[in-house]
């Protein structure tokens, strides 16, 4: 119990070190970012980045296991270890709730252990990392995963384990639905061309082009939410 404990003051310690930032404008940037309708444009890039590269019947099959995934990481989360483990979000943890910053007041549910958030987000990062294998694109995905995740901790709705074990949860959830899909696909998968098309096709059959479509999207939606909440909060980045 004492080595629990201190894993669990530690972890206090090193949330309420994150937790806040005492400025209006990056308040605001963690707000939109973790808005769900800021990221809709990301999801239709992503989805057309699909259909221009694989089958009609590949698509079906990933979208379903896309869902799996997302539903198996939200539930195992929010009707698992929540009910189980009963810890308490940073903001209605008695210890520290007068020291946790909270953004227009906003403290959760209840109990945030493991962050949902943190698993979807590595649920479906890891998924496009298998799926498309472009470096850019994984390096990509996996930081916005890490930014989308570290951001619920600076709104002070989960400490960092809560972010560190729904990652680890999503990554081993969307690795196995992956393999899944690459058990039942393997025989209709991408052949990309032989001579050559290193630099045009990824080593599973994107072209690189509609990879960097999908990129620019997304750094597009980041430019935006900065953007955004220098207009909403009537900041100016110098």
């Amino acid at each position: 119990m004492t080595e629990v404990s201190g894993l669990i003051e530690t972890d206090r310690l090193a949330t309420l070190s994150v937790n806040g930032s005492d400025s209006l404008f990056w308040d605001g940037v963690a707000s939109l970012y973790t808005s769900f309708y800021i990221w809709i444009p990301l999801a239709v890039a992503a989805i057309l980045l699909l259909i221009r590269n694989i089958s009609a019947k590949r698509l079906l099959l990933v979208l379903l296991l896309v869902a799996v995934t997302v539903l198996l990481t939200d539930q195992l989360s929010s009707s698992v270890f929540k009910p189980l483990f009963h810890r308490l979000r940073p903001g209605r943890d008695p210890y520290i709730l007068n020291m946790v910053d909270t953004v227009n007041g906003y403290r959760g549910g209840l109990y945030g252990f493991f962050s949902g958030h943190a698993a979807n987000s590595f649920g479906m990062g890891v998924w496009f990392v298998w799926l498309v294998r472009d470096i850019r694109l994984g390096l990509s995905v996996l930081g916005w995963a890490v930014i989308n995740s570290l951001i619920r901790v600076c709104l002070g709705v989960h400490f960092v384990g809560d972010i560190l074990v729904g990652s680890i949860a999503g990554c081993l959830i969307g690795s196995l639905t992956y393999c899944i899909y690459y058990l039942v696909s393997r025989k209709d998968r991408n052949r990309k061309p032989v001579h050559g098309s290193d630099l045009i096709y990824t080593s599973t059959g994107f072209m690189r082009s509609d990879v960097s479509v999908f990129l620019c999207v997304l750094f597009g939606t980041c430019s935006i939410i900065l953007i955004g909440s220098c207009i909403t909060q009537g900041t100016v980045l110098i």
